[in-house]
């Protein structure tokens, strides 16, 4: 019996007391800046039990409670939530439960939950609701004076919403587990059953991807921008140093909200600032502010160009990355599976979205504040366009055949014309070469007839000079002859050193039909047959050619042509 009640009273305790811790951490993080900056206001009234009672009504904004105010300014029900100092609400009940999940040992050595793992999970999540939520509303009554009135329902209504969003993180938080050699690894997604926990994985990204990066880069961008107005504005007010950091705490505690607006804005919608007042892609109109430095980064009033709608497209990036998780996750699943989470996908994602959205609105009495945030009728559209639109489109792109066929119809065109380019290269490549053999051609026969042109020009005046009779004088010793024999007359054709011998004769014809010119030999060829006489026994002797190779010296000395000058060098 006493084992029983250890094991159930065990995970009650250790609930209760992280909700008490969690209740403190939380008054403690109001109280004192609170207390802080009322010390160092010295123009307030205020007291130190009026700092206090204003932290206990912050905390309950903080958690998404109302708080009823009647100071004169301001009358009527201020619902408006300081996103950041939600999210540190809710890490901190995430970091109480992480702690008691450890302490429980729900999971064993194998990696799979114990027996009673999860009564006793659920047993500590009870008890951590239960305190948490009676606690704050024991605050909450403590909070009430003249001018503040907290609603004491809605502190218990959103103080058990933050204890149980925020102790299941954490449950869920100590459950998981890295691999080891030993053990598989424990993740919190896995353990949601199939498809759902990939869906949700996806959904994780894009949401990130949504209010983490687009909501908060866009106030950034904004705030750097603004940045001489909202220095004017902080110098005007003076707050000092504590002042000062201070009012950079409530700063940071609305900078999350802010970016929850922006991101309406980038989805389509519309964010109120005001009575009659409106930001939205289209312009600006807004009205008067409180005088928060951070405000200065909304725009002025007025219409923004057309092209400022383009920038719907980022959301729709950040939503497709999402679905392109999912495709890859789901890949290996069902048919039927896969079907289910490309539909649960967008459906979480808008629910996801309008959520958020909806706990981003809020009002500051019942006066001109009376409407702050986005205008959920003018969102839902818009947000369920954009999400459907960047999931078919993923799903398109992955999912179906597509793709595939069109990449087989790329690879073959450009296969295609690849084939066509070498086609091409290889007849340009003939055809250079038929250029450079038909030039080599044309250089080669424009070179032979040069030389042709060459050799047989000087030879046609040289062609009349065989019959000459009077040789040209010529200079230096007389050359060594031999006597004509007296036996036979000698005709006036033949005698004398000016009638050339047989020999001649043969080596200028020789000549000449090497030179590939046989009219050039024409005229001493003609007279060739006249040398030879009916006294043929005489033949010439070796003197002769040396004569002939002479006259040939002389003839080419005096610029009567090159042909005899080759005949003689050639014998």
């Amino acid at each position: 019996m006493s084992s029983m009640v250890d094991s159930i009273a065990t995970p009650l305790v250790r609930g209760a007391l992280a909700a008490l811790s969690s209740l403190g951490i939380a008054l403690a993080v109001v109280v004192v800046p609170a207390l802080a900056a009322q010390v160092v206001a010295s123009g307030s009234s205020a007291t130190a039990l009026d700092a206090i009672i204003i932290a206990l009504n912050i905390l309950i904004l903080g958690h998404g409670g109302g708080v009823v105010l009647h100071t004169g300014v301001i009358d009527g029900t201020v619902t408006f939530t300081p996103f950041g100092l939600l999210l540190l609400l809710v890490m901190l009940s995430s970091l109480a439960m992480r702690r008691v999940g450890r302490a429980l040992r729900l999971v064993r050595t194998d990696g799979l939950l114990r027996v009673g793992a999860l009564r006793d999970a659920g047993s500590g999540l009870g008890a951590y609701a239960l305190v948490y939520a009676v606690g704050l509303a024991l605050l909450a009554g403590i909070g009430r004076s003249t001018d503040l009135s907290p609603v004491v329902t809605s502190a218990v209504v959103s103080g058990a919403l933050v204890a149980v969003i925020g102790g299941l993180i954490g449950l869920l938080w100590s459950l998981r587990r890295e691999a080891t050699d030993a053990v598989p690894g424990v993740r919190v997604l896995d353990l949601l059953p199939t498809p759902y926990g990939e869906v949700a994985r996806a959904a994780l990204i894009a949401l990130i991807g949504l209010f983490g990066v687009l909501g908060f880069g866009t106030v950034v961008l904004a705030m750097l921008l603004a940045l001489p107005a909202q220095s004017a504005l902080f110098d005007s007010l003076a707050p000092g140093i504590v002042g000062g950091l201070v009012l950079t705490l409530v700063q940071l505690a609305l900078l999350p909200l802010l970016a929850v607006w922006g991101t309406t804005v980038l989805l389509g919608g519309t964010v109120a600032v005001g009575t009659a007042t409106g930001i939205s892609l289209g312009g600006a109109e807004t009205g008067v502010l409180p005088a928060l430095p951070m405000l200065g980064a909304l725009p002025a009033p007025g219409e923004f160009p057309p092209y400022a709608w383009a920038l719907m497209i980022l959301p729709a990036i950040a939503i497709g990355a999402g679905a392109v998780r999912l495709v890859r996750d789901v890949e290996a699943l069902e048919r039927r599976e896969r079907i289910t989470a490309w539909i649960a996908y967008p459906l979480v994602v808008i629910v996801a979205t309008l959520l958020i959205a909806g706990l981003s609105t809020g009002s500051i009495g019942d006066a001109r504040l009376v409407h702050l945030g986005p205008k959920m009728g003018e969102l839902a559209l818009p947000l369920a366009g954009i999400a459907v639109a960047s999931t078919g489109l993923v799903l398109i792109a992955l999912a179906s055949p597509l793709v595939p066929w069109v990449r087989g119809r790329w690879a073959s065109l450009r296969s295609t014309v690849e084939k066509a380019e070498r086609t091409e290269r290889g007849e340009e490549s003939a055809a250079s070469a038929s250029s450079a053999t038909s030039a080599a051609s044309a250089n080669s026969s424009t070179s032979v007839a040069s030389a042709h042109s060459a050799r047989t020009a000087p030879s046609a005046p040289s062609a009349p000079s065989a019959p000459s009779a009077t040789p040209a004088p010529k200079t230096g010793p007389a050359p060594r002859t031999t006597p004509a024999p007296t036996t036979t007359p000698a005709s006036p054709a033949t005698s004398g050193p000016a009638t050339p011998s047989a020999w001649s004769a043969l080596t200028a014809s020789s000549a000449a039909s090497a030179a590939g010119a046989p009219s050039s030999v024409s005229a001493p060829s003609a007279a060739a047959p006249s040398a030879p006489s009916p006294a043929a026994p005489s033949a010439p002797t070796p003197a002769e050619p040396e004569a002939d190779g002479k006259n040939a010296a002389d003839a080419d000395s005096a610029g009567e042509g090159s042909t005899s000058k080759d005949s003689a060098d050639k014998d």
